[in-house]
């Protein structure tokens, strides 16, 4: 009997092992991709078979399935904001323009001019003055954050938020659920309870992905009556704010955004709030005036995209840098499309450079970062470690006018897996301040000898090897 039962689940194993095989050779990303899964499902379906569940799908359908929008409501917001920015749209000039053009048809978003920013440096800096722009509200609050903690920072975004609520402020919070796994109820409760509507980006309910938890929506965005928007790197919780004794001070940049462009930033967040709740979003804000000299394209990409804009955008900034690309990112595990795309512009003669941090928050990214060091050093890319606590910084410029900040890291799961937000910008002054930062930064930074992968030990290089195997789930 027990030998029967053992031959009958052995069976189901290797048929279920079997056909989810053909499912990866259909889905896969990569042939490496497609070629790993599906010797792993037939030969270890046991072990397989879980993580297939979790981390094989390539393609978020189901968002895609939410939001089309048979009412057509989604569509009218896109033609709104298209409309409200036609006077100010623009597609800028050289390496941003045609970064910008691109954007543009894959997303249906335009590139705007008329735009103020405000580079923010620190949590300190940008909750200050994300806590300002709440409290200056008088219509709405659209706030998105990847993780949202019930610390003392999280209380007061609560107490902020909530006293908006209480002078007519429509407000609406989204987190995401894996992110913000740590949140408690009772910080939900408690705003609910105010009249704020509060909301966790989900991504297993859809009937056969009870396991799909590999999409992230790692979006940051506030937006205050749709004319200021702030977009970047910074969550809510009290490391962000340098408290974490583990982290110690906490290096990371935000953009405070004010003029047409903000309009631009409705159109992703209606689309999460609408996967999640059903609900259509409607912006019923004038065209916000000019501010400012700035151009700015918002990126907004995600797994339910047949082309992703990030990708498509970046890429195209990087083939078309001419003198410099400065990069920041706290995680470097680039797809082979990026890490050619930056090695082709070190070997043109382009300044290359990539800041990461020293200290490791994830183990596996930070150890996959050195597989890369040999292509690089050939190419002659230079990167440095910055020093004093972690930088989480995603900030890349581009020659002397192109810059982008958001939430996107140079990694497979921004550029494939995750719901990310950016602001491309193209304006001369800003780009400066970007340089000044950045210099600011390698002062505290020590540059790396590309050399230290080959000539670590044994054991070193394997933990490498071994991380990187699993680069594209990370």
């Amino acid at each position: 009997m027990f030998a029967t039962l053992t031959a009958t689940l052995t069976l189901a194993l290797e048929l279920a092992g079997f056909f989810l095989a053909l499912r990866a050779v259909l889905i896969a990303r990569t042939p490496q991709s497609a070629v790993a899964w599906s010797v792993g499902l037939i030969v270890f379906p046991l072990l397989a078979i879980p993580l297939f569940l979790v981390f094989g799908e390539s393609q978020f359908g189901g968002y895609l399935r939410a939001v089309e929008d048979p009412t057509g409501a989604l569509g009218d917001l896109l033609k709104k904001v298209q409309a409200g920015a036609k006077r100010v749209a623009t597609s800028g000039a050289g390496t941003f323009g045609e970064a910008a053009s691109l954007g543009q048809r894959l997303s249906g978003l335009p590139a705007t001019g008329g735009n103020n920013l405000k580079l923010l440096l620190d949590g300190e800096e940008t909750f200050q003055a994300v806590f300002e722009a709440i409290d200056k509200a008088e219509r709405s609050l659209w706030i998105q954050f990847f993780i949202i903690r019930d610390d003392r920072l999280g209380k007061a975004l609560a107490d902020r938020v909530g006293e908006a609520a209480a002078r007519g402020v429509d407000c609406r919070v989204l987190f995401d659920q894996v992110g913000s796994k740590t949140l408690t109820h009772g910080w939900v409760e408690s705003l609910r309870r105010r009249g704020v509507r509060v909301e966790a980006f989900i991504t297993n309910r859809q009937f056969g992905r009870r396991f799909q938890i590999n999409f992230r929506n790692h979006r940051k965005l506030v937006l205050a009556d749709a004319r200021t928007a702030f977009v970047g790197g910074l969550n809510v919780g009290d490391e962000y704010m340098g408290r974490s004794p583990r982290f110690g001070p906490w290096r990371d940049t935000h953009l405070r955004i004010e003029g047409p462009a903000t309009q631009m930033f409705q159109v992703s967040f209606a689309e999460d709030w609408h996967y999640v709740t059903g609900e259509m979003l409607t912006s019923d804000h004038e065209p916000a005036v000019e501010a400012g000299p700035a151009i700015v394209l918002p990126v907004a990409s995600g797994p339910a995209e047949a082309w992703s804009v990030c990708p498509a955008v970046y890429l195209s900034i990087i083939q078309n840098t001419r003198e410099r690309l400065w990069i920041a990112s706290p995680y470097f595990v680039p797809s082979s499309p990026l890490m050619y795309a930056l090695c082709h512009a070190a070997l043109r003669g382009v300044d290359v450079r990539l800041l990461l941090p020293q200290m490791a928050d994830h183990t596996l990214p930070w150890l996959s970062s050195f597989t890369f060091y040999p292509k690089l050093r050939a190419a002659g890319v230079r990167v440095w470690r910055y020093q004093p606590g972690f930088m989480h910084q995603k900030v890349l410029l581009s020659d002397r006018d192109t810059a982008i900040v958001g939430s996107v890291n140079l990694d497979y799961r921004s550029f494939m897996l995750n719901f990310e937000l950016a602001a491309a910008i193209q304006d001369p002054a800003f780009a400066r301040m970007v340089e000044q930062m950045w210099v600011a930064d390698l002062a505290k930074s020590r540059e790396e000898d590309l050399g230290a992968f080959e000539n670590g030990s044994l054991a070193f290089r394997l933990k490498c090897r071994l991380a990187a195997l699993m680069s594209p789930e990370q």
